[in-house]
């Protein structure tokens, strides 16, 4: 079975793909507010972020954890969805979990639900401003390998700061690849601050986590090699500080 991968907030990347892709049916005018979602019953809810973008599309986000099943979260999201819309839900499953869906304008309302012990629920709740924005995986300032490609990008405001997490997959191993972006890196003007290796942390993978600074960022890469996977696997983090929202 391979690792989840999980962006700085702790959801998986792979989520944040198949919510933008369940996304494509929206249609209507970009000047429409924001839908309010209803929260879980029997819930904690919390924001994730409510100023961030996942391949370019504007997203907001939110975890809840219920002790309600799994079951009832999704019925009350089913009905809840249902009756006033045009079209029904989306109900299906994703891996462990399931994955509730409905067009609001040009935006995609997402409520993706798994178990929790004791029979309670938690997961994630998501709206994406789906129409008149375009999917968009740059690399920004990072340079990438040759053949290696962007899986997902994911950028987000908050007090102080905005960051910029990247997923992107290359044929290198691991060793080469880290040598690779440590060089290009220095040559930047980066200045490397840490160098650890993760194996030992991870006995499924065998790579590296290495911390760089420039003025006011921070930027950490990651690359590990899955086993049974061809190539390797770079996870990158960039905090730049003095930027973003107001700290008010």
């Amino acid at each position: 079975m391979n690792p989840v991968r999980l962006t700085r907030f702790g959801f998986p990347v792979r989520w944040l793909a198949v919510a933008l892709l369940v996304a494509g049916a929206a249609r209507a005018q970009t000047s429409e507010p924001w839908p309010t979602v209803p929260l879980p019953p029997h819930a904690k809810v919390e924001w994730v972020a409510d100023r961030m973008k996942v391949n370019g599309i504007p997203m907001r986000l939110m975890r809840f954890e219920s002790t309600a099943r799994r079951s009832e979260i999704v019925a009350y999201y089913t009905a809840h969805w249902s009756g006033a819309y045009p079209t029904k839900p989306s109900v299906r499953p994703l891996a462990e979990a399931t994955l509730v869906g409905q067009a609001h304008g040009p935006y995609y309302m997402t409520v993706k639900v798994v178990d929790r012990p004791h029979d309670a629920s938690g997961g994630f709740i998501s709206v994406s401003q789906v129409l008149g924005n375009r999917v968009e995986r740059s690399a920004g300032g990072l340079p990438l390998m040759p053949g290696a490609k962007v899986v997902s990008v994911v950028e987000s405001s908050d007090p102080g700061k905005q960051s910029r997490d990247l997923v992107i997959v290359q044929d290198a191993a691991p060793d080469p690849a880290s040598s690779y972006y440590q060089v290009a890196l220095e040559n930047a003007g980066w200045h490397r601050v840490q160098n650890t290796p993760t194996d030992s942390a991870h006995p499924r993978q065998a790579g590296s986590l290495a911390v760089f600074q420039r003025d006011q960022s921070e930027l950490s890469i990651s690359v590990v090699q899955v086993d049974g996977q061809r190539g390797s696997t770079l996870i990158a983090n960039l905090v730049t500080k003095g930027t973003g929202l107001s700290a008010e």
